[in-house]
């Protein structure tokens, strides 16, 4: 079954890498299950990967321990203002990306999910916003229209649950990447790292990139 022709449900994350958004452009309709069951080894939920000249960062939310581990859902977890996290992931990103061709471009849009007015929010509140500006961001709505996928509103179309088969992440066309310019391609990376490098051209590497169930 090719994937533009079924309904996908994919679990929340941080700053997702790729291949998420390569799902999502992909399928005729895609959802994000935001209440899906806490499993704090799931931890993907809330840390992104990266990389700058030093090698690959890993950037974890941290989080408050629910009233039970067993019972919660991923809706009932909060975020916490364990030291001041926001300021070492902005700093973490503006190491990594400062110099990229579209930073400075992309930057205003994300300051607003790096200050300590997000300390107490939902974790899930907070993903979703900030995967709402990624998706339209990388142009996914764009890539579904030059595909000509419509979306599924009978909801007749198969469903592909991705909520726990784990998406190829190192599966992405290769791309410019100013940190590797003349070297190895890095793959696996957050869709930020294709945003920063790339800017408007982002939707052509998510048509590009092969997906398949």
């Amino acid at each position: 079954m090719h994937p533009s022709q079924c309904h996908i449900i994919l679990p929340p994350a941080y700053l997702p890498p790729v291949a998420y958004y390569v799902a999502k452009s992909y399928a005729s309709h895609a959802d994000v299950d935001y209440d899906m069951p806490f499993n704090k080894r799931a931890k993907e939920v809330h840390r992104c990967t990266i990389t700058d000249a030093n090698g690959i960062i890993r950037l974890t939310i941290p989080i408050e321990k629910p009233q039970s581990a067993t019972q919660a859902l991923w809706s009932d977890i909060i975020i916490s203002g364990h030291n001041r996290w926001w300021e070492i992931h902005l700093t973490a990103l503006k190491s990594a990306y400062g110099r990229t061709p579209f930073f400075e471009y992309y930057l205003d849009d994300f300051l607003p999910f790096y200050n300590s007015d997000v300390v107490g929010e939902p974790l899930v509140d907070y993903l979703r916003r900030m995967d709402r500006m990624l998706t339209r961001l990388l142009g996914v709505d764009t890539v579904r229209r030059l595909r000509s996928v419509e979306p599924d509103s009978a909801g007749t179309l198969p469903v592909v649950d991705l909520r726990r088969q784990p998406i190829a992440t190192e599966r992405s066309m290769p791309y410019y990447q100013q940190r590797t310019a003349g070297r190895t391609f890095v793959g696996g990376l957050s869709a930020v790292d294709l945003l920063f490098n790339l800017g408007p051209e982002s939707p052509l590497i998510l048509a590009a990139t092969p997906f398949t169930l």
